[in-house]
């Protein structure tokens, strides 16, 4: 299978050089139709390597391709969720989630058709005159899918998009977002800290170590798929991988502490 995304000896430092390293000397293929989580320490650079990916970081050194080609600038072949929604609150969901498609041109009535058809994927339909402010946090974060569903880019980039939510709506969205991937089949890379979430989601587990962050190891995931999340939490496979995870993780904190 082919790379859609090709990092190359990527570093990045906030303020310049001399300034805060984010990322160093990252080296990372993402395949077409790939689901890919990035798991790691708090501040380690999972966020950055994201935003980078999408073109909104400006690699301080090395280089990001997509579809061969460097990124240089915001990424039109990305569709991003964010933590926090980012809805557009005087709009409507309708209105928020056609925006892409107003901002590419096209057309009123095609874009409004196929907002309504994301908006139904997402399980929203019958809200689409509604306002952010009258929807749950687990709806405004479907808003937020669908808005990045609409527009039909080969990559999706998630940052922690479900870790405002409860517990409950958080598992209702993962499984509502792998039935969606199923059907969708796009390359994702999304940024987790919970390593249920990232096993249960992911076809490869990307962990990252502490500042400076670099890729540590990248883990398969071998899980069927469709996958029944409730299922895969009780096989031995499963119950493993969580332990050597957190094993890791719990050594990368000892590390940074001493």
């Amino acid at each position: 299978m082919s790379s859609i995304i090709d990092i190359k000896g990527m570093s990045h430092a906030y303020g310049g050089a001399g300034g805060t390293l984010a990322l160093s000397d990252v080296n990372l293929e993402i395949r077409k139709n790939e689901f890919v989580t990035l798991l790691g320490p708090s501040g380690c650079g999972k966020t950055t390597l994201m935003r980078a990916i999408g073109g909104l970081v400006t690699p301080t050194s090395g280089s990001v391709l997509v579809n061969g080609k460097q990124v240089r600038g915001p990424n039109l072949d990305c569709a991003i969720v964010f933590q926090n929604f980012a809805l557009m609150p005087w709009a409507s969901v309708l209105q928020n989630v056609a925006f892409g498609l107003e901002m590419r041109g096209v057309g009123k009535a095609e874009r409004m058709e196929k907002a309504r058809e994301a908006i139904a994927l997402v399980g929203l339909r019958g809200f689409e005159d509604k306002y952010p402010k009258q929807l749950s946090g687990g709806m405004q974060q479907r808003v937020g899918l669908a808005r990045a569903l609409v527009v039909s880019t080969p990559i999706m980039l998630m940052d922690e998009p479900f870790g405002a939510l409860d517990q409950q709506t958080r598992r209702y969205m993962q499984e509502e977002l792998l039935n969606i991937w199923q059907q969708d089949q796009r390359s994702v890379v999304f940024v987790t800290h919970d390593m249920e979430e990232a096993i249960l989601l992911a076809d490869r587990v990307v962990l990252m170590s502490n500042r400076p962050g670099r890729i540590e190891e990248v883990l398969d995931i071998n899980f069927e798929r469709p996958r029944n999340p409730e299922e895969v939490e009780r096989m031995p496979e499963f119950i493993e991988l969580k332990e050597y995870l957190w094993n890791r993780l719990r050594q990368m904190h000892e590390m940074s502490a001493a």
